[in-house]
């Protein structure tokens, strides 16, 4: 398991942990990923109640997802032979009303097919849920697949920064929070119940985003029309008097918390101020 990028405080991280997982004993289901300008290919699963859930953040101008998305089929010796012709399609069940229809490709192999979808297409169906499915051309018949369900989660908005109560002039004084203090995330607009929020509590001497690591916590249950609370007991800062904080909060989009997919909140999911 490696790391290897450094988690930004805006924007889009990056991080690869082990394989990426891939379907085995297809009975005929493409699967959905994102394949960024590094190379990683990002696997996004496909999870109840959610279905399949795709930021629209990756079509919206982020330099290591351009024309990323992938729908992925997965060639067998069982359902497939040499020589087929195979496409990708899907139709959207809501708002939209629209449709797409890749060009086929062939199975020259039984090694898997990725379908690239331009982010003007996939932008078309933004907070739409569509059926996908792929179909095998071979002679005069077309064989469909079984569907998967897939939804463009309309983009993130954050309504203010987050805040902690007892931090005044960019301090913290330790003697008045004995009990502890409430970190408050506002409330987000679009969030849904498939995201997760982060937080991470760094301090030192020379504070900044080297510091070391006194907290961490992770919301995987969300509530999408409320502001988000994070408690920070008393014993994360009061052996560290003197020391200067940074804490920044990230969200994982999509279904599935896809590391590589993980999207800071920029300054307004960062806070520093000094313990006194």
């Amino acid at each position: 398991m490696n790391n290897i990028a450094a988690v930004g405080a805006g924007g889009f991280s990056e991080r690869h942990f082990g394989t990426n997982p891939l379907m085995t004993g297809v009975t005929g289901l493409p699967f959905i990923g994102c394949e960024s300008q590094s190379g990683l290919f990002h696997f996004i699963p496909s999870l109840e109640p959610w279905g399949c859930v795709v930021p629209m953040e990756i079509f919206t101008g982020a330099p290591i997802f351009v024309d990323s998305l992938r729908v992925v089929v997965s060639v067998n010796d069982r359902e497939f032979q040499i020589g087929d012709q195979v496409r990708v399609q899907w139709v959207a069940l809501g708002g939209s009303g629209g449709s797409y229809q890749s060009q086929p490709q062939p199975a020259l192999s039984f090694t898997s097919l990725h379908f690239v979808i331009p982010d003007d297409i996939a932008r078309q169906f933004e907070g739409d849920r569509l059926e996908v499915i792929f179909v095998i051309e071979r002679g005069e018949n077309a064989i469909p697949s079984a569907s998967l369900f897939m939804t463009f989660a309309p983009a993130l908005i954050q309504t203010g920064p987050v805040s902690i109560e007892g931090v005044s002039g960019g301090a913290l004084e330790i003697n008045q929070h004995p009990d502890g203090v409430v970190l408050t995330i506002p409330r987000i607009e679009n969030l849904r119940t498939n995201n997760a929020i982060e937080m991470s509590w760094l301090s030192s001497v020379r504070g900044g985003q080297g510091g070391a690591w006194r907290d961490y916590q992770r919301k995987l249950t969300v509530k999408p029309d409320l502001p988000l609370k994070f408690r920070i007991e008393p014993s994360v800062y009061e052996g560290h008097r003197g020391e200067t904080v940074h804490l920044r909060c990230s969200l994982f989009l999509g279904s599935g918390m896809v590391p590589g997919i993980t999207y800071g909140m920029g300054h307004r999911g960062v806070l520093e101020f000094k313990l006194i």
